[in-house]
């Protein structure tokens, strides 16, 4: 009986020193992890204020330099091509040779000139006989 106890306290206390073990490899991964996460969070802060950086006033100044650096041709004198061909669409200029073109095909009015055009007011709706009256047209 006295071996039997002596072999099972040495049992419990192997099982112990395992669990023991377990335990402390458990928390060593437990604080690779955290070192890991850690300095992922630093790296994707740093990318974050670079990020932010290169958005700031020069980056995008020396960006827009770069793109019309590479333009081959200057805008304004695509323009002025086409208008020294006149374009074989459109209207004529009244008055003017057949061949002639507008530089603009038609008049469009602006929102500034549109909010200025007054109008009447439209006389009220008599509602049809036997319907409620409920809120008033809109003006």
């Amino acid at each position: 009986a006295a071996e039997r106890e002596r072999r099972l306290q040495e049992r419990e206390r192997l099982i112990e020193e395992r669990r023991q073990e377990q335990a402390r490899l458990d928390a060593e991964e437990r604080r690779k992890e955290q070192e890991r996460w850690e300095q992922q969070q630093r790296e994707h802060e740093a990318a974050e204020r670079e990020r932010r950086g290169s958005r700031a006033g020069s980056g995008t100044a020396a960006e827009a330099a770069i793109l019309v650096s590479q333009r081959t041709q200057n805008p304004r004198e695509f323009f002025r091509q086409r208008e020294r061909s006149g374009s074989t669409s459109g209207p004529t200029v009244p008055g003017g040779p057949p061949g002639a073109r507008r530089p603009f095909l038609r008049y469009q009015r602006s929102l500034t000139e549109s909010a200025f055009i007054f109008r009447r007011p439209e006389p009220p709706q008599t509602p049809p006989p036997g319907t409620s009256r409920g809120a008033p047209p809109p003006s």
